[in-house]
This record gives structure tokens, sequence and C-alpha cells, in this order.
């Protein structure tokens, strides 16, 4: 089951608040056990913080309450891993850190940097089966978040973005958004991204420290550790992403095996934890096609049958599903 912190759910419920959003009605009403999100420590369904913010943005009749978000922006919301940001040596390495913990604020995403001529691209690919259900008001209030944190930590800079792309529709007044990203964006993309500059990238943090940059590093390493190791879903996929990497049978029995427990326990405890090994597989998948057909030279041939598609036919149908286009435009498209 995707899921985001309770920290993270409270700085969104903060924004709708500010917003006119009664959020504790919203609760009620998506949940029945709504008194428990706020103490869950194993966080909040993603599924729940959707519908929250796609009924408070039509409520409240403000399409762009999600941007709101930027104003609190703050490394304490990501709590383990906001000690590890701020000790970084640049923000390149900022921005890299939040991709290599991701898991540690939401695993409903995965994220990674694209290198491109003279600039960094941070993506967020929606690894849910349904990326379509992601309301507008959820993917604003993470670019303003991601956006607030970089002018956090670079305050006298404040960099802004050289370009952002989005997975929704053109919105019918795109000026709030132009505000705070500025004016090169694309929607109806294949993900949604923030691009900043290498010369921004390549600037210090004045919070930057060596010494407790290893400190806070490890810590989160060992964090990250746990939350692999005590859940059956992660550890799913770790296995998963090493085997198809790899061009290894990555069917139910052979990551049981991997594993070893039975296919039946695997299935057992994969459902209680509330997610199904078939969509873990295509999840997978999904990231390695990204890094394959952006970052390789391999096949779009090869890469299909090295994930486990027994036909061209059938990885092309998921490169669109996944991205809006065949695995050869989306390796063309910058």
């Amino acid at each position: 089951m995707h899921r985001m912190t309770s920290t993270g759910f409270r700085v969104l419920a903060d924004v709708l608040t500010d917003a006119g959003a009664n959020v504790e009605t919203l609760l009620k009403e998506f949940d029945s056990s709504h008194e428990e999100v706020w103490a869950n420590p194993n966080g909040v369904r993603l599924e729940l913080v959707y519908k929250i913010m796609a009924a408070a943005a039509a409520r409240t009749g403000n399409p762009d309450i999600g941007l709101l978000a930027y104003a609190r922006a703050h490394p304490a919301n990501l709590e383990v891993l906001g000690y590890a940001v701020m000790s970084c040596p640049t923000l390149g390495t900022a921005l890299q850190r939040l991709v290599d913990y991701q898991s540690l604020i939401c695993n409903g995403f995965y994220m990674c940097l694209d290198q491109e001529p003279g600039a960094v691209k941070l993506i967020g690919l929606d690894v849910s089966t349904q990326p379509s259900l992601t309301p507008r008001a959820f993917i604003d209030a993470g670019v303003a978040q991601t956006l607030g944190l970089v002018h956090w930590l670079l305050p006298n800079r404040k960099p802004d973005p050289v370009a952002a792309t989005f997975t929704y529709p053109t919105p019918a007044d795109t000026r709030p958004l132009e505000r705070l990203v500025g004016s090169n964006l694309m929607f109806g993309a294949a993900y949604n991204s923030l691009s900043f500059s290498t010369a921004d990238c390549a600037m210090a943090l004045p919070t930057a420290d060596p010494a407790l940059d290893v400190l806070h590093v490890e810590y989160a390493r060992t964090r990250l550790n746990l939350v692999l190791n005590g859940s059956m879903t992660e550890r799913v996929r770790r296995v998963l992403s090493e085997r198809l990497a790899q061009g290894a049978p990555s069917d139910l029995n052979r990551i049981a095996q991997a594993l070893g427990v039975s296919a039946r326990s695997l299935q057992r405890r994969l459902s209680n934890e509330g997610i199904h090994f078939s969509a873990l597989q295509d999840e997978a998948r999904l990231m390695l096609a990204h890094n394959f057909l952006r970052n390789s030279a391999r096949s779009v041939k090869y890469i299909g049958a090295l994930l486990g598609f027994r036909d061209q036919s059938s990885f092309h149908k998921a490169c669109i599903r996944w991205f809006g286009m065949t695995p050869g435009c989306y390796r063309e498209e910058s």
C-alpha cells in the first residue's frame, strides 16, 4: 500500500486548512478510523490523501490550492531525511539525497535525477496502477514544497527552475503556476519534474557541514534499512529491481524463493500490507524502463526482453500506460 508519513500529511492538512477546507470533516467522510490517521506509525494511505486534496480543491473552489504548500516548505517536513539534506555540500547533492532516501517520506513515487545539457532534472514518476487518479492539488503541493525546500537551502540565491513538467492537462489559468515556477511549463507530460541549472546545483549550501553530513547520512541509511527489512513490500521491491536489471526470471515463485518464503506466504504477507505482487512487478518495470530508455544505448527490443515482456507489443502497451507514449518516443523526449 502506498503511503506518506504522518508528518507530511500534517503539512498538507495545514495547507488545506489555511485555504478554508475543513480537514477533519473530510477525514470523517473518507475514513471511518480518521482519529487514528494522525498517530499511525505506518503513515497515511495515499488513496486517502488524494481524496481529501481533490475534495478540498473542489469545495474551496481553488484549483491552485496545492501551490500554497510553498509557504510551509521546511526540512523538518522530511523528518530524518531533512537533516541529511541540510548538511549536504551542494544543492545538487541535496537533490540526489532526496532521490536516494525517498522511501523515508513516501513510497508512491519513484524519484530520479536526469542530467541534461546545462541542467539537472528532478523527476517524479507515479508508480500507482492508475496515475491519472492523482489529483492536481497533490502534484502541485509536491512541486511547491520541493521548490520551497530548494529556496530554504539557498535563501540568498533562491534559484528558479529553468523548466517544469506536469502530468495533468493545461489549467484554465496558468498564471499562479508561472509566478511560482516560471513560464517554461509543459502539461500532459509523462512525469512531473523540476529542472535546475547545473550552475545552481553546484552552489554550496550555507548549512553544509562535512562532519555532520557523515552522521546524518549514516542515520538516514540505518532508518531506511529498517524500513526495507521490516516490510515485505520493500523487500520484494528491492529483489525485483535487482533481478529485473539482471534479466533474471522475476515471477512470483522466483521472488519468493529468493526471499526464502513460499509463494503462498509471500502473497499473504503482501496482502496484509495492502498490495499485490503484480503491482510491485509493474512498478519495478516502470522504474527500470525509465532508466534504461533514458540512460542507456540498449535497444528498445533488448530492454523489453530484459524486463520480462514476452513480445514488443506488450512492452509498447506498458510504456503507453506508464508514460503516455511508446518506448521509442519516450527515449527521444527531452
